[in-house]
This record gives structure tokens, sequence and C-alpha cells, in this order.
């Protein structure tokens, strides 16, 4: 029941739980598995054998996803080409480290504050559905944030693996490698969210 009396579909619901991202767990882990992007790959595809969404809505819900994944590469984007311009400054730790922290952590926030923008989006476009369809357009909803998750989950590892001391020793590789792999993880995900239409 929401604060206004109001009971909240169980379809609703559902969406608004797998929207929570745990942002402060997002340091625990690292980016060098490519589970990620492998199972991105293969998830979507195992999905058209349910009764998903009529076909218009599925195109709105499949776009709100893609949005999120764009956003989330120039997200990334933006946190690397931030921390490769500290090449261009005097090299000082602390101003490193507080730089590279202050970026990462806006990079996080935003991922997590489109992926609930989304969620709020898919629920607004599913309760213009008949009270018949909402459930299985919220289900197609939620399988495809389980792909959008996890490239935010990879982009936020990736950029946890960026650490000053490696830059201060002139290791920069660590940038250009997470730039890859999350722009791979993207695209995968994009793929994998067009093929569910």
């Amino acid at each position: 029941m929401s604060s206004t009396g109001q009971i909240i579909p169980a379809w609703e619901q559902k969406i608004r739980e797998k929207a929570v991202i745990p942002v402060a767990s997002l340091d625990k882990m690292s980016m060098n598995s490519l589970d990620a992007i492998e199972t991105a790959q293969f998830a979507a595809p195992m999905y058209k054998k349910y009764e998903p969404a009529p076909d218009n809505f599925k195109s709105q819900l499949i776009s709100i996803h893609i949005i999120t994944v764009q956003k989330t590469q120039t997200a990334t984007k933006t946190c690397i080409d931030t921390i490769q311009g500290l090449k261009h400054t005097q090299t000082d730790k602390n101003v490193w480290d507080a730089t590279i922290k202050n970026v990462r952590e806006t990079a996080k926030q935003n991922f997590s504050k489109r992926f609930d923008n989304a969620s709020d989006e898919a629920i607004e476009t599913i309760k213009a559905l008949p009270p018949v369809q909402q459930n299985r357009a919220a289900n197609f909803f939620s399988y495809g944030m389980g792909i959008v998750s996890k490239v935010i989950n990879q982009a936020s590892y990736g950029l946890s693996d960026i650490v000053t001391k490696d830059l201060l020793a002139g290791n920069w590789n660590t940038l250009t490698e997470v730039d890859n792999t999350v722009k791979a993880g993207c695209g995968a995900a994009m793929d994998a969210l067009k093929s569910m239409f």
C-alpha cells in the first residue's frame, strides 16, 4: 500500500523492487569477469518463449532500456575522460584521489538515478495498458532490467578498478580496458534488448 492508502499493483511493486541498485555495494567486485557480457548476449533470445506485451508497448519499453544503456556508456566515458585529464596536471596523489573518487561517485549516482527514472517511465507506460496486459508488460520490462543492471554493474566495477597508485606509476591502461569493456558490454546489451522485440 502506498502512502496515500492506494494499493500498488504487484507488477508495479516488482519493477520498483528490481529498480533498487545498491550503489554502496558496487565497489565490492571487480570487472575482471566477462559474465555480464556473456549473459547479456544470450539472455534476450530465451525470453521470446514468453507471451510479451503488445508490440507498440514492447518498443517503448525496450527504448527506455536502450536509453539507460546509452546513458551508462556516456557517464562511464565522462568519468574516464575526466580521469584521463589528470595526465596533464601536476602529480598530486591527494588531488588525484579526490578527483577520481568524485567522478566515480558521480557516475554511479547517474547510473542509479537513470535506472530509477527508467523504472518510473516504464510504470507510467504500463499503466496505459489494459489491466489484463499490465503484468505481461511488467514481466517483459523486468526481464530487460536484468540485462541493463548487468551493464550498470559492469561499468561500476570497472570504474572501481581505476586506482590512483597505478596512474601515478604511469599505468593508464586500465582506463582503456574499462572503456573498451563497457563499450562491448553496452553493445551486447543493446543487441540483446533489440532481440527481445
